[in-house]
């Protein structure tokens, strides 16, 4: 089973897509208390509705003082700079984000990273979405908030054409 730490983008993005049970199915996921409280903010029904599944994790008075740092520094959010910090304290499998500079920082330490769009994609590839299904959630990812531009959208589609080509 993975260990995953998400930011709140593919929380969010997940959950307008009706998408978020992808995440459960893919291991143990954590947020930090960071990320719970931006999602409290863009989410009135999160602390009603927040998947048992989720687990909110805290980090020491030492990682929140290195997060600052990254704050301070304009390099990353609070959000992410803490689930970043969270992610190497778990030695995860995969942080999942859908910023750029988050994305690239996590890779530039070593930490694995994915996006919503990838989420799809690999749950496609490890047969928990037929064709139909997966096209219709990459659809439903369009349809959120995540900006994605149509050139990703081709290469999202082609890609699923070449997951279901090689079955």
């Amino acid at each position: 089973m993975r260990i995953i730490v998400c930011d709140t983008g593919p929380i969010l993005h997940l959950r307008e897509a009706n998408l978020l049970e992808l995440l459960q199915k893919v291991g143990r996921t954590y947020i930090p208390k960071a990320i719970d409280n931006e999602l409290r903010v863009l989410e009135n029904t999160w602390c009603l509705e927040k998947p048992e599944w989720i687990h909110v994790k805290a980090l020491s008075k030492e990682e929140k003082e290195k997060a600052d740092l990254f704050c301070k520094a304009k390099m990353l959010d609070r959000g992410e700079a803490e689930a970043i910090f969270l992610a190497r304290k778990l030695k995860v499998n995969w942080f999942l984000t859908d910023d750029t500079a988050a994305r690239v920082f996590a890779q530039g330490i070593g930490i694995e990273t994915h996006g919503s769009l990838g989420l799809i994609l690999w749950s496609s590839a490890q047969g928990r979405l037929s064709y139909e299904s997966a096209k219709s959630a990459i659809e439903n990812l369009f349809n959120t908030s995540l900006w994605l531009s149509r050139k990703i959208k081709k290469k999202a589609y082609e890609a699923l054409d070449q997951i279901f080509m090689e079955e």
